[in-house]
């Protein structure tokens, strides 16, 4: 829970400042960030149980963009997503996901409707945790249970539209692809996310 607030902290206080610098700079036009709650699949991911981790997956996060021209735009953003686990393992298993990066993406503007594409690269991490005997609802300590972290690289395309509400307020909807890397190769979680949000412009 502490990552949570320190990453929405990071979005809200780098979200004042580009914005306050959007204002005194003018090679940047404006500036727009905001959160999004997002829900998906998740498949692949090796692991030495041979369990499988294809689940549905849910989040949150948020993202802080500046406006270079009248098109393109860039910035980074961050998520976490949290798949449930229940094949092979007890209630309370789950593989959670935690990425950021750098994104870029383009855009135009139709009446009230901001259509963009884009891609995001950066990094995060992989958390498992699998607890093959017990439950999660007691104080009982669980001696088939296992916690594993390692970190990973991932690549984000997207797509998505924004519906501008008033001057400073606009609604989001994005979908992208999320595809996570680790040093081993090509065989972390990936797999498509469905996003809604609010976004704030100047």
């Amino acid at each position: 829970m502490k990552l949570y607030r320190f990453v929405l902290a990071i979005i809200i206080t780098v979200s004042f400042a580009t914005a306050t610098y959007a204002q005194e700079d003018k090679v940047i036009k404006g500036f727009s960030g905001g959160m999004m709650l997002h829900a998906g699949y998740q498949f692949g991911g090796d692991n030495p149980y041979n369990l499988s981790i294809s689940s549905p997956t849910f989040g949150i996060g948020g993202c802080a963009k500046l406006h270079f021209t009248e098109h393109f735009r860039a910035g980074f953003e961050g998520y976490f997503s949290t798949a449930p686990i229940h094949k092979g393992v007890q209630s309370g298993s789950h593989n959670k996901l935690f990425w950021t990066g750098v994104l870029a993406d383009w855009f135009w503007q139709v009446g009230k409707l901001i259509p963009y594409v884009g891609i995001t690269a950066g990094g995060g991490m992989e958390t498992s945790f699998y607890m093959f005997e017990g439950d999660k609802y007691d104080w009982e300590l669980e001696p088939k249970a296992v916690l594993h972290k390692q970190p990973i690289f991932v690549l984000d395309p997207y797509i998505g539209v924004e519906y501008v509400v008033g001057k400073a307020l606009r609604l989001t909807l994005k979908a992208d692809w999320l595809t996570a890397f680790h040093s081993e190769g090509f065989n972390r979680p990936m797999g498509p996310r469905v996003y809604f949000g609010f976004i704030f412009a100047h």
